[in-house]
């Protein structure tokens, strides 16, 4: 839980940036790092899934306490060199990657390019041939080991994102011969949202083995292993933390057993949620209350538009973030009442938080939705009803900082153009 949620820090916010905004602990962002880091073994090194959160001032936290860096855009690229990732410290991934991302990622010489197919591969190797260049390439490899545990699933079954394990085993030829390419890694991605250690223990252990095999096959030394992440928080009623010291006692073997026969392998863990998303809160005001056919709406300011995963769009199930009320009058009733939680869009699917126990409210109070610091903004249709983006605010050494600015009329009007018919 962040520390500066009381009322005098978000009323004074709110009356210098308005609402909704986000509002993130620099603290809580460190602990998360070094927790993490604490819980691995000195040879894995932590690469931050900038997906989660490219705001570039949390970059540039996560980057000083020693987080590389894993990128999926050409826009994330430059959001990481502001931040001041150096390219050996940088990967990029994708399943859709653009002439103009290769580029980019051979001309910096970034440290691993994870190519997602024999296609994109050749795709690579001309890209790099015309600059007289050698690639260094990373194989995203879609095993054949299933996550039992993974809440979302992205390996072990038909996927978009790279080539099965029977496809990279049974073309060795066309891998290792392909020209401008040096094959230096191999990526695998499981699942993400994990909760339990035994199931990153499991991933981790096949992903070593796979790796094992497939360089005694090929008969090449892997220079980096890169084993995915997908460690989750709990973001709901009946789920638990994920022990890292269990993490820790049952990984660590593993990862030396693997280097004790593959030294100077560099092992990668990525991580995006887990290091981010406590350190965040949406922040809205209650513009209304309602009370229709026997239930109460609270209705805020900043809703589907802001924040898609509160919202759970495209769940089966309606679930609820952690939400927490700060009131204008707390010499109000200590009574609690339930209320639906809802944002400004003409959609009645804009449903914040579903029957939520708060204490009393009143038109003016703030609602804050905790665990927001990741796939916030920048996942959600920020622009539907042409709302635009929330600022952003960071607590640092008991400073705010304003570290985006709200959107403004001039961006949305400025890269349009008005036709005379």
């Amino acid at each position: 839980m962040m520390v500066f949620s009381t009322k005098e820090v978000i009323q004074k916010i709110a009356e210098e940036h308005g609402t909704p905004f986000y509002l993130y602990d620099a603290h809580v962002l460190s602990k998360s790092f070094l927790a993490l880091r604490e819980a691995l073994p000195k040879e894995v090194d932590i690469f931050y899934s900038i997906k989660a959160n490219p705001n570039i001032a949390l970059c540039s936290q996560l980057r000083k306490l020693g987080s590389c860096a894993e990128l999926c855009s050409f826009y994330e690229i430059q959001a990481a060199l502001k931040a001041g990732f150096t390219p050996e410290n940088i990967i990029f991934v994708g399943p859709a990657k653009t002439d103009k991302e290769i580029v980019a990622c051979l001309e910096l010489g970034i440290y691993a390019l994870v190519c997602e197919s024999q296609h994109e591969l050749k795709r690579i190797s001309e890209l790099a041939r015309q600059r007289n260049i050698t690639a260094r390439v990373a194989l995203r490899i879609n095993p054949s080991h299933v996550s039992k545990t993974a809440l979302l699933k992205m390996g072990g079954k038909p996927s978009q994102f790279g080539m099965d394990e029977e496809q990279v085993f049974n073309n060795k030829d066309y891998f290792i011969s392909m020209p401008n390419i040096q094959i230096m890694g191999i990526h695998i991605y499981n699942g993400t949202r994990i909760l339990t250690a035994d199931t990153i223990v499991e991933n981790t252990q096949y992903i070593l083995e796979l790796a094992s095999r497939l360089s005694t096959d090929w008969q090449i030394k892997f220079e980096m292993i890169d084993i995915g992440g997908g460690l989750g928080i709990p973001y709901f009623d009946n789920e638990e933390e994920l022990n890292i010291n269990e993490l820790k006692i049952k990984l660590e073997p593993i990862i030396k057993q693997y280097i004790a026969n593959f030294p100077q392998t560099r092992i990668i863990l990525e991580s995006g949620r887990y290091l981010v998303a406590t350190c965040g809160a949406l922040v809205s005001r209650i513009v209304d209350i309602k009370h229709s056919k026997g239930e109460q709406f609270a209705i805020t300011d900043g809703g589907t538009n802001c924040h898609m995963a509160a919202v759970g769009v495209g769940s089966f199930i309606k679930r609820n973030f952690p939400i927490k009320a700060v009131r204008q009058n707390e010499n109000l009733s200590d009574g609690f009442e339930e209320y639906n939680i809802t944002g400004p869009l003409c959609t009645p699917g804009d449903l914040i938080g579903k029957q939520v126990l708060l204490p009393t409210l009143t038109i003016g109070d703030f609602i804050l939705v905790i665990n927001s610091g990741a796939y916030g903004p920048t996942a959600s249709p920020v622009m539907f009803l042409s709302h635009g983006f929330p600022a952003e605010i960071l607590y640092q050494t008991d400073n705010f900082r304003l570290i985006r600015e709200r959107f403004t009329e001039e961006e949305f009007l400025g890269k349009q153009y008005f036709i005379n018919t």
